[in-house]
């Protein structure tokens, strides 16, 4: 036995058989519908968007990773942020068997090991050099009008509820997505595509037609009435206009003007309640106390337990322990809040890891910006910047880092400004003819 040697059936080299040539062209072939779907499915299903990514995307990587017996792997900027990450979600796992017993730690657990988001960061950032860089622009396409879409019928159930008389706090305009949702994610598109329309370089055929289609999306923004993603999209527009030309901050106060003129009365109602919430007055529709009351409790549960919180996903099992005598909500699944949410689930532990995370997210796009040569990259990484200010702030109002739909949205951006900073410092790195 010691003098047999092991070769594979399969030839290693592409030049060994046109048949092996023909099968890695259609493997290739076969991700570029897989992306282009992967990128439309972002603005409304998730369910739509992994099946694309999984079944298009990563499917024919492993395939043809097991035909050339190599991998394409590489290191990533998010590769230790991400073990962090699970780090505190095990940790925090563990410990909830000491809160609660095996209901808590077996729940922990199993939130843990189908966190499957960062998938989706590395499947693009593996797959998509292979391709042209005309990918991205179909991508980039399907995204917007898909998002498009979605708003339009955002808009039109709007419509159609205020002509009906009903309630529009009792259907919320969205489409397919939960309303908050739906408005987190149409915050973080219209973002992308005002990054894009300002520093992609495009004709000015293409600058009207995205103008078109980011009009359409801000009108279902507006429509699914999510106060804290009007407040994440202007952050997100403000810091935008600050990092790419100051000049353009004068535009706030022509476009505060023209919604006031122009909004219906519905929406300049909720947004004057933004106000009435902020000065603690009546008039909120949705006061001020909700939320309040909320961060209270969940700051007690995380007082018992500071070092690794009580666990994913079971804040809800301790919560009318917690809560004040004459609080209304029981069993309040998280805290609105993403830094409270993060304390109270993993613990100061899980908090820093998720401040690492965040810290690398934004270095890779600042860095990314700064080092940008070509417009695309430039636009890529300046919506990366706006995007994570945006998310940043309306984490203080909802739980947007639990929210699968706009984490996977980000994680698609920063996979795509990997995978153009790499290819940058490829090709300043390539030896001038």
């Amino acid at each position: 036995m010691g003098g047999v040697s092991f070769s594979p059936a399969i030839p290693v080299s592409p030049d060994d058989a046109p048949w092996f040539r023909r099968t890695l062209r259609f493997l290739d072939r076969w991700q570029v519908p897989g992306f282009v779907l992967f990128a439309a499915g972002l603005a409304f299903s998730i369910s739509f968007t992994n099946y694309a990514i999984f079944v298009f995307v990563l499917l024919p990587l492993l395939i043809r990773a097991d035909f050339e017996r190599r991998v394409r792997l590489y290191r990533t900027p998010l590769d230790f942020p991400f073990l962090a990450l699970y780090a505190s979600m095990i940790l925090s796992s563990v410990g909830a068997y000491f809160v609660g017993g095996a209901d808590f730690g077996n729940r922990s657990f199993l939130w843990t090991v189908t966190y499957t988001a960062p998938i989706v960061f590395y499947t693009v950032c593996f797959a998509l050099p292979a391709h042209s860089v005309k990918l991205w622009g179909y991508m980039a396409a399907a995204l917007f009008l898909a998002a498009a879409a979605h708003g339009g019928v955002a808009v039109f159930q709007f419509v159609r509820t205020v002509l009906a008389g009903e309630d529009l706090y009792g259907v919320r305009p969205s489409g397919r997505m939960f309303y908050m949702t739906f408005g987190g994610v149409m915050a973080l598109i219209i973002t992308f595509s005002i990054a894009i329309w300002l520093k992609a370089g495009f004709k000015l055929k293409w600058r009207l037609a995205l103008a078109g289609l980011i009009l359409i999306m801000l009108g279902g923004l507006a429509a699914c009435l999510v106060r804290s993603a009007w407040v994440s999209l202007a952050v997100a527009v403000f810091v935008i206009a600050v990092v790419a030309d100051k000049r353009l901050l004068w535009a706030f106060p022509v476009v505060a003007l023209a919604v006031a003129i122009a909004a219906p009365r519905p929406i300049l109602k909720r947004a004057e309640s933004i106000i009435n919430a902020a000065k603690g007055q009546p008039g909120a529709e949705g006061p001020p106390e909700f939320r309040v009351d909320i961060w209270r409790t969940t700051l007690r549960i995380a007082h018992d337990y500071p070092l690794t919180g009580v666990g994913l996903h079971n804040t809800i099992k301790l919560y009318d322990r917690y809560k004040d005598p004459d609080a209304i909500e029981s069993q309040v699944p998280h805290a609105h809040n993403n830094y409270i949410q993060l304390v109270v689930e993993r613990g100061v532990l899980g908090f820093l890891a998720f401040a690492y995370f965040v810290y690398a997210l934004f270095a890779l796009f600042i860095k990314g910006y700064r080092r940008a040569r070509a417009p695309t990259a430039r636009a890529v990484n300046l919506a990366g910047i706006g995007v994570m200010s945006g998310f940043m702030v309306g984490g203080f109002f909802e739980y947007t880092f639990g929210d699968y739909e706009i984490m996977a949205i980000i994680y698609a951006l920063a996979a795509v400004a990997t995978v153009i900073g790499r290819r940058e410092d490829q090709d300043a790195a390539a030896p001038t003819p």
